[in-house]
This record gives structure tokens, C-alpha cells and sequence, in this order.
């Protein structure tokens, strides 16, 4: 997007750190990174690669790159431009680094005279140490914008846009599937979409590709999500959670106690109990209640995956 409408961007990926690395290491991945995704920085590239060859300090770091955004902002000649810095998570390990890039992008110099747009990317767990008010950090990130699940007509204006020009077509069944198990959650349209156009057969992706394809999206999104929400239930509230996904409808209290008591869905379950480990449920956002009809599993992606994968 950023491209497209004339704003250089580029894309940095950020890999596994460890305790022996220094924020300068980091700050000087993201520095290359840059200069490689950015076509218009070749000329300053030298020079500016020289200001990490100095002492390798703390304060060089912040020092350096703020030096490093300035000349490349010189250089670049543009409105905007944009950094997308992914995997976030990695950097954790060495010190200091996420808050020199606070340091250096509160900069006077940097928000005067540059206009570098920094959007940043985590797992879900990574962002965790983020959102603690009292680091400096923090109130970067107290303010969410949440973005929206896609509409029908969306996802599959966005499958048609991706296909465009590749020889490759989902068949109907197929594309109907994708909204129906992501209800239009992007990343999990991204991912499915993904894997099922990787099970092409000369460019054909029919229904006999959907259950390969759906169980290597739950794999990936167990791994980096689902996992995640999952370890905040307990084990009484994963025993609802597990029915929940079972049944695939809105199930009310009473339902559930029938279900206990009658069907012996879970042995040794605290009947008495059942309301509030569903209102735990609920406040921690893994499901949603209707008042007057019950609570269900929003994502079906996530319910489908406890199905297949369980809940360990």
C-alpha cells in the first residue's frame, strides 16, 4: 500500500537474538535491513555503515542510529517512509533494544525533521512485556485499534486481487469454506488461503485439498496463537471450552449442567461452579455469550482446533 502510493517502504525481518548479543547488533541488523529495502539509499549506504564500525557501546546505539535515520532520511527524499519491523519477539533477548528504538524515534531531531512510520510486529506472547503502564515503553502501546473481521464480499474480492495473474483458481466450495471457518478474521484468510493455494493441481484448488490444507493451518496457528490463549484457561474452564467446540452452537448454563450431570462430559466437575468458570471464560475473551441464549466459541478456527488437537 505504502508503494503504491509513492512512500519507499521496507520490510525487516528480525531473527533470533541471544543474552551475548549487544543492542547494537540489533540496532545494526535493522540499519542494513533498511538500506537494503529502501532502493534510493545506495548512495549513503557506505558511510552510513561506517558509523556502526565505531565502539560498541549503549549509548553508541542510540546515538548511530539516530545519526543513521537522519542521513538516510536525506537521502530518501520523500513524504513518508515506511519500516515494517517483524518478529519483534527476537529482540527481547537483548537489552535494551526495543527501548533505544522508543529513545531514538522520541528524538526531537528524528519527529522534527524526518517522517519514518515504524509499525511494529509480534506474537501475541511477545507483546506481553509491551503493555506494562509503568515501562517507558508501554504507553506506546496502551491505545489499540483492533482491526475488524472482513466482510463476504471482502475476502473474496481479496482472494480474487491475490490469484489475479497467477493461473491458479478456488473452486466455489472452496472459497465459501474460507469465510465460513475464518468468519473474515484477515490473518487466519491469509493463512488458509495460503496453504490451500500451495495444494494447487495445475492451478486447480478443489475440495479434495480443503482438509490437508485446514489441518496445516491449525498446526501454524496453534504454534503461534491458539497455544497462547489456550494457557490462560484453567483446567476446569478448558473441560467448557472443550464441549463448546464439540458442539459448535450456543450452549446455556443450564445446557451445560445437563450435559455434566447426564452426560458425564467431564468427571468430577464442580456443577455448582460452571457460571463463573464461564464468566472467566468470557472476560478472558476466549468465548462470547448472547444474554438469554448462552455462551459459544466466536473463532471457529480456534474451536475446530481443539477438536482436532486437544487441549494439551
Amino acid at each position: 500500500m505504502s508503494q503504491e502510493k509513492g512512500f519507499p517502504s521496507a520490510f525487516c525481518g528480525i531473527s533470533k537474538f541471544t543474552e551475548k548479543n549487544k543492542a547494537l547488533d540489533a540496532i545494526h541488523l535493522i540499519a542494513e535491513e533498511m538500506l537494503m529495502g529502501f532502493p534510493k539509499a545506495e548512495s549513503v549506504q557506505k558511510d552510513i555503515l561506517e558509523l556502526f564500525s565505531k565502539r560498541k557501546s549503549l549509548s553508541n546505539a542510540q546515538v548511530q542510529f539516530t545519526k543513521f535515520l537522519l542521513e538516510l532520511w536525506k537521502a530518501l527524499d520523500t513524504e513518508l517512509a515506511v519500516v515494517l519491523l517483524d518478529d519483534i519477539q527476537n529482540l527481547m533477548e537483548v537489552s535494551n533494544s526495543i527501548d533505544i528504538l522508543r529513545a531514538v524515534l522520541s528524538n526531537e531531531d528524528i519527529v522534527k525533521k524526518t517522517k519514518f512510520l515504524f509499525i511494529l510486529s509480534s506474537t501475541p506472547a511477545g507483546w506481553a512485556s509491551f503493555i506494562d503502564k509503568h515501562d517507558p515503553v508501554g504507553r506506546f502501546f496502551r491505545k489499540r485499534l483492533f482491526v475488524e473481521n472482513l466482510k463476504e464480499r471482502e475476502v473474496m474480492a481479496t482472494i480474487d486481487m491475490t490469484l489475479k495473474g497467477t493461473g491458479a483458481e478456488f473452486e466455489d466450495g472452496i472459497r465459501k469454506n474460507i469465510f465460513e471457518y475464518t468468519f473474515g478474521h484477515p490473518y487466519e484468510v491469509q493463512l488458509l488461503a495460503s496453504h490451500l493455494y500451495d495444494s494447487q493441481i495445475e492451478g486447480k484448488v478443489s475440495v479434495d485439498a480443503w482438509d490437508n490444507a485446514l489441518n496445516s493451518t491449525l498446526k501454524e496457528l496453534g504454534r503461534d496463537y491458539f497455544k497462547y490463549l489456550l494457557s490462560k484457561a484453567s483446567d476446569r474452564e478448558k473441560d467448557l471450552l472443550k464441549i463448546l467446540a464439540e458442539e459448535k452452537k450456543l450452549i446455556t448454563i443450564k445446557d451445560f449442567t445437563t450435559m455434566m450431570i447426564v452426560g458425564k462430559r467431564a468427571k468430577k466437575f464442580p456443577i455448582a461452579n460452571i457460571k463463573n468458570f464461564l464468566y472467566r471464560l468470557e472476560e478472558k475473551g476466549l468465548v462470547k455469550r448472547i444474554e438469554g441464549r448462552g455462551f459459544y466459541i466466536q473463532d471457529l478456527m480456534f474451536a475446530e482446533f481443539i477438536v482436532r488437537f486437544g487441549l494439551e
